[in-house]
């Protein structure tokens, strides 16, 4: 066994017999003899972060996710090849930190390291979507285009297809259509305060309130038509069920995303607020149903800086924009 992985088999040893803290402090003394290297990093940073569960994952808290950022810029520092050090790094600093400014310098310097790779244009695509920065996003997807598609994963190629189709709605909108919350006089905000107190709909209550009964309906008629045919009636009828939801559940998307459009406006002044570190959001609607609603989604770490940015109270600029551009 080489001297890394003698090192790496202590320490996880450790862990096993003697808890986290011990571990902690084992590899944070064996990062002291070997200060460059990039697993040793990589492993301080998951030892930082609360334990993998077969159940429901516990979310860390925001020092648990501060000092597993700190060890994952170590890692890929000096040891640029550790695609899951990239990777994790990148899903603290947006999903449980919002750091999404950080979290796009984060890519790119992944991207600069592998231009021929994915995954960073679609990470940077999916955030700059989530500003509202749709002509940044659509230039980004453009190279992710031209790329060779058989580099692409399944899953990659999925996410690419769904943001594709996102850009081009948004793309189809009017500038003054497209929200942008660090403007206090954008005509979204009136629309938003008006229904402030109004939860956001549910894709199962839309699917069950919505689909389900057309689909009833629907199926009654198929299966009173087809009746004198037996067996092979209820086979049609079942196939036409069957299709008629999956059909209705994809042309109604644009009808549940209307049914919503406030909800994921408030979001997205959410992600501009923790982007900026400046509030933007009313008073008044951040005492609303809704906004608290949308605060249920989101993570431990999330909820802290988010209410350390709420209690600073700094207002944003009105011609706030990311700070970000791709080299």
């Amino acid at each position: 066994m080489s001297e890394q992985g003698d090192v790496l088999g202590r320490i996880r040893e450790t862990l096993k017999e003697e808890g986290r803290e011990a571990a902690i402090e084992a590899i944070e003394a064996a990062l002291k003899d070997h200060p460059e290297d990039g697993l040793l990093w990589l492993e301080a940073a998951d030892l930082h972060l609360p334990p993998r569960s077969r159940g429901r994952p516990i979310d860390p808290d925001l020092s648990q996710c501060a000092n597993a950022v700190r060890c994952l810029r170590s890692a890929v520092s000096f040891n640029p090849d550790l695609d899951e050090a990239w990777a994790l790094g990148g899903l603290i600093l947006v999903d449980h930190l919002g750091m999404m400014e950080d979290a796009l310098e984060w890519w790119e310097e992944y991207r600069v390291l592998k231009p021929e790779s994915p995954a960073p244009m679609i990470e940077q695509v999916a955030i700059l979507a989530r500003y509202g920065e749709y002509a940044a996003a659509s230039k980004i997807m453009d190279s992710i285009e031209n790329l060779d598609q058989n580099t692409l994963t399944k899953s990659q190629k999925r996410r690419t297809a769904d943001v594709g189709r996102s850009l081009k709605d948004a793309l189809g909108l009017r500038q003054k259509d497209v929200f942008r919350p660090q403007d206090p006089n954008h005509p979204r905000w009136e629309k938003i305060e008006r229904y402030r107190n109004q939860k956001p709909v549910s894709q199962t209550y839309f699917l069950f309130f919505m689909i389900a009964p057309l689909v009833f309906v629907l199926g009654f008629i198929a299966s009173a038509a087809l009746a004198p045919y037996g067996a092979r009636g209820q086979v049609a009828t079942f196939l036409i069920i069957l299709t008629a939801f999956f059909t209705m559940t994809r042309v109604s998307e644009p009808l549940f995303r209307w049914m919503n459009r406030n909800a994921t406006d408030l979001d997205r002044a959410l992600d501009i607020e923790m982007a900026s570190g400046k509030v933007c959001i009313p008073e008044n609607i951040r005492e609303g149903r809704l906004h608290k609603s949308m605060l249920k989604y989101r993570p431990p770490a999330w909820i802290e800086r988010h209410s350390r940015i709420v209690a600073e109270g700094q207002r944003m600029q009105r011609r706030w924009t990311t700070g970000f551009t791709s080299k």
